[in-house]
């Protein structure tokens, strides 16, 4: 296990000017933000709970990804 650097790091943002590569990012985003297993909801008091599913289909980002760029 190692732990989270959250003194020393450095994080970087650029702008995306191809609009394919854009495009991309919007999908990945997408397929993250449907994933539903497993997922967690973390509330005002950090309770950091399991969502409970609301009877959809599962949803498992890393499948849906692998999925996604195997079509690519």
């Amino acid at each position: 296990w190692m732990p989270r650097n959250l003194d020393h790091r450095i994080e970087v943002a650029c702008p995306i000017y191809d609009k394919g590569i854009q495009q991309e990012i919007r999908d990945i985003l997408e397929i993250q933000l449907r994933d539903n297993v497993k997922a967690r909801i973390i509330n005002e008091p950090q309770d950091n709970r399991y969502r409970i599913p609301s009877g959809t289909r599962k949803v498992q980002s890393q499948v849906e990804l692998y999925k996604y760029y195997q079509k690519k």
